[in-house]
């Protein structure tokens, strides 16, 4: 069965991250993402997300460390460790991680430092010694493959093909790998192949259409097609719209919700 989340980060802008879960709860989604959580007052999340009986379905992991920097290895492990305490708090069992951690200039960037190669081994082995941990306390962590455009230059790993492989290298039930559509779109398209080829690791989805990043069917991307093929292969998971409002954020939510109907 597929369940349906919606990230409130880009949504609302200036408002607070509870009052995002007020509105999003009043307009029919039960299920939402966001994105850091240590400048967060967790509590004050948890009893919004109980009073509205919204679930926080999932949150990033990263922050100022790099799964691909093996240098930092050891402090990227021990800000997951946190960031499985925060998601306990929150009564979630997911985190999301990118290649790259993100700074004010964009992604960072390990390219001087190492090859492409060492980074994705620095990757798999940092992965590999989180596993255990993961496994013990039930948490799953995403790989999600993002663009290398513009400040996002040095973007470790971007095609799902490679982020499958390296999951599957880890060979952990709680290691999998998040296909965003967005950033799949425009970095190799062939999006219907590439999602059904590794669903056995993939059990999350994120939706944008493209160039843009709004809503879906305000891009390229043939959402009707995709999201139809999607249902008839079987996938099994979570669908989280993840888009950047075209305008109004409350007018764009009669297009979500259509979408998420070719899925039903």
């Amino acid at each position: 069965m597929i369940d349906f989340a919606i990230n409130i980060e880009p949504l609302y802008p200036g408002m607070d991250i509870c009052g995002k879960i007020e509105r999003v709860s009043a307009a029919g989604f039960q299920a939402v993402e966001f994105w850091s959580w240590d400048d967060r007052d967790l509590s004050r999340i948890k009893e919004t997300c109980r009073k509205h009986g919204v679930k926080v379905r999932a949150f990033s992991g990263t922050k100022s460390y790099s799964l691909c920097d093996g240098e930092h290895s050891k402090e990227y492990i021990e800000w997951i460790k946190r960031s499985i305490e925060a998601a306990k708090v929150l009564d979630c069992d997911t985190l999301i991680l990118f290649p790259n951690h993100f700074t004010p200039c964009g992604c960072a960037d390990f390219r001087d430092k190492y090859s492409r190669g060492a980074m994705i081994a620095n990757i798999t082995h940092t992965l590999t010694c989180l596993a255990p941990l993961l496994e013990e306390g039930d948490m799953t962590v995403l790989l999600e493959p993002l663009c290398n455009l513009g400040t996002d230059a040095g973007m470790a790993v971007t095609d799902t093909a490679l982020g499958a492989d390296i999951v599957r290298a880890v060979d952990s039930p709680k290691v999998r790998l998040l296909c965003d559509v967005y950033h799949m779109q425009v970095m190799h398209g062939n999006l219907l192949q590439n999602i059904t080829d590794n669903m056995d690791v993939v059990p999350y989805l994120h939706l944008a259409d493209a160039p843009d990043r709004h809503e879906p069917g305000t891009g390229e991307i043939n959402f009707n097609f995709l999201l139809r093929k999607i249902k008839e292969s079987g996938f099994d998971g979570t669908v989280c719209f993840e888009y950047f409002p075209a305008g109004e954020t409350e007018a764009g939510f009669s297009s979500i919700k259509e979408a998420g109907k070719l899925l039903l």
